[in-house]
């Protein structure tokens, strides 16, 4: 009697090794992939934002204030807060400009700088540069 299959003792140990395998070959995805990425977009589109309204309605103030020690950041309208932005525990945000940054009639920054994020676990980084002159916003990494 010729018998061509597999028994299923080789069955579970093969299934098992490829189990093995599978476990130490794919990668390890937290819940923080991307985030950095995300609030570096986020914090440019609110900078926008402020930008864009200072330039349509010239007689209010919209600006944008970071507070690094609650690592938050707001959005305000005349000293009203609009919107507020909490980074995760283990993000920062730190502000090199001199004051909140704000934006004059035809779109130039007033206190205009570096913002920068910080993941303090990986020591990784991302900028967020208005520059002074045109109100231009760059991320760089």
């Amino acid at each position: 009697m010729k018998n061509d299959g597999f028994t299923l003792f080789e069955i579970i140990t093969m299934l098992s090794l490829m189990g093995i395998v599978m476990a130490i070959c794919v990668p390890k995805i937290t819940t923080d992939f991307g985030y950095m990425d995300k609030m570096a977009e986020e914090f440019l589109t609110d900078v926008r934002v402020i930008q864009m309204e200072a330039m349509k309605n010239p007689t209010s103030i919209y600006q944008l204030t970071v507070n690094s020690s609650e690592r938050k950041y707001y959005l305000r309208d005349e000293g009203k807060v609009v919107k507020t932005v909490k980074f995760k525990e283990r993000y920062s945000i730190k502000y090199t400009g001199t004051g909140s940054l704000y934006f004059n009639y035809d779109g130039t920054p007033i206190h205009a700088g570096t913002f920068i994020i910080a993941d303090t676990k990986t020591g990784k980084s991302k900028s967020v540069t208005i520059v002074p002159a045109t109100g231009r916003t760059i991320i760089l990494e």
